[in-house]
């Protein structure tokens, strides 16, 4: 998006100019966005610490134990599984508009 000049709302929306004002000041954007990063990395470790195996050693669906290790020791199942649906198709949705 291209940058907006703020004074243009100044009269016609002044408590969203001051909201936003004190959104912008300072680094206050890249603390939120910097928090928002570790938010997202403690919810995606949570979601693959709360779906791994209690017992690795399980025959699961016949595979192999490389199968196994790879997707389910490792938790690259998870992986793939939260950043499609928790992450990719959000930002997807959220640029077509």
């Amino acid at each position: 998006l291209p940058p907006v000049d703020p004074d243009l709302y100044k009269d016609s929306h002044p408590l969203t100019y001051k909201n936003a004002a004190l959104a912008f000041k300072g680094d206050n954007l890249d603390r939120y966005l910097m928090g928002r990063q570790f938010m997202v990395l403690l919810v995606v470790f949570v979601i693959n610490q709360c779906s791994s195996p209690l017992n690795p050693k399980v025959d699961v669906l016949g595979f192999s134990d490389g199968v196994k290790f790879v997707f389910l020791d490792i938790g690259l199942a998870m992986i793939v599984f939260t950043c499609i649906l928790g992450q990719l198709t959000t930002q997807v949705n959220a640029s077509h508009m």
